[in-house]
């Protein structure tokens, strides 16, 4: 067993080695140990002297070397994302987009490379061989990797300062160069799914917010109607949502729970299908029929289906034209729709002291949209 004046390593198997290091934690030596798969000799002393470097002296006097990719991940933004998916701070589909993004984004090119090696020009080239979407994610790894380096006291890492040119959709020509409906689009559309078993989904999407998978989580009993100036609202209780790949899910954020308020004439419409949904024993307000949600690939087909002459844009844009109307055509303000949206704040107001409920809600819409 070859010994160190940092610790000591065992080979265990070919490319296979088990090492052992003692930390300090201000107050007493704690013993630590690693496997480490596939690894040589070489490898194993580096990795040694690299946690000798950072766990040898006390806090104030130590060297933080830099980590490579692979090291962050492992040992400092992995821990991280298990601990916020377990209070709750990250939903479990966000966790799966991060781990799938650096196993097969990050990771191949960037595993083995120091974080202060990484040269601007390889980077934006590397981000422009993604489509937006990988690029937007891939790069949102890198930067909570980055974060937590510096959070340990890594310094030199430079290429993230920059700001890079990501990759950016081609727009449609069926799109007509706005990103949004109008109202009146979404009025018409609306009109247009009329018995369409997708319809609730699209209203809760359309006239409450929602995201897709907000929205097509929608039981039966999650919706309350509540009168207010002679007007019926809808209440939607948003409390989890259904992921692509058919399950239920906690929501994105603490802050994405929240109430959903849809107002007439939608709210009316709503309690037709939730009527409708109970006639029929079904729990949900999009129910495939045998007891849970339609799939998201089969909502998004009918979607495409229905809209016929009608401008296309992906459901997703839904919640962007709601947003955009409350702010453009009915005036309300940005911080009361980032709350409607179950955005997270950004500033102490928001974190801490402003906690409307659905019956503020509801009061902020009826003055917008009828002028009480």
């Amino acid at each position: 067993m070859p010994r160190s004046s940092w610790g000591t390593k065992t080979k265990i198997d070919k490319n296979k080695w088990r090492i052992r290091w003692c930390e300090w934690d201000g107050f007493n030596r704690i013993r630590r140990s690693k496997t480490l798969y596939p690894c040589t000799s070489r490898e194993a002393d580096d990795e040694l002297r690299r946690l000798w470097q950072l766990h040898h002296l006390p806090p104030n006097e130590r060297v933080v070397p830099c980590p490579t990719f692979a090291q962050c991940w492992n040992e400092w933004l992995t821990p991280q994302l298990d601990e916020k998916l377990e209070s709750g701070e990250m939903s479990k589909n966000t966790v799966v987009n991060y781990r799938s993004a650096w196993r097969s984004k990050v990771s191949p090119r960037w595993a083995s490379t120091p974080m202060n090696k990484v040269q601007v020009e390889e980077y934006q080239r590397w981000l422009n061989g993604f489509t937006p979407s990988q690029a937007h994610m891939s790069q949102l790894v890198v930067l909570n990797l980055v974060n937590c380096a510096k959070l340990h006291g890594v310094s030199g890492i430079k290429f993230a300062d920059v700001k890079y040119k990501m990759p950016r959709e081609k727009k449609r020509v069926s799109d007509g160069g706005l990103e949004v409906y109008t109202v009146p689009e979404m009025n018409s559309i609306l009109e247009s799914l009329r018995g369409n078993r997708i319809e609730g989904t699209v209203i809760l999407m359309a006239k409450g917010s929602c995201r897709v998978g907000e929205a097509v989580a929608a039981a039966v009993e999650d919706i309350t109607f509540e009168r207010y100036n002679g007007r019926t609202y809808a209440v939607y209780d948003l409390h989890r949502q259904y992921a692509q790949r058919g399950e239920f899910e906690p929501l994105k954020t603490v802050d994405s729970y929240r109430p959903v308020i849809v107002p007439e004439p939608w709210s009316l419409r709503l309690a037709e299908i939730v009527e409708q949904r109970k006639q029929d024993d079904e729990l949900y307000i999009c129910d495939n029929g045998t007891g849970y949600p339609m799939n998201r690939s089969s909502i998004a087909d009918r979607w495409k289906a229905s809209l016929g002459d009608m401008r296309y844009l992906t459901m997703t844009k839904l919640r962007n034209s709601w947003a955009t109307a409350m702010l453009w055509k009915y005036g309300i303000s940005a911080q009361m729709v980032d709350k409607m949206m179950g955005h997270a704040a950004s500033n102490i107001l928001g974190k801490h002291y402003d906690k409307p409920d659905h019956e503020l809600f509801i009061e902020t819409l009826d003055g917008a949209l009828f002028g009480n």
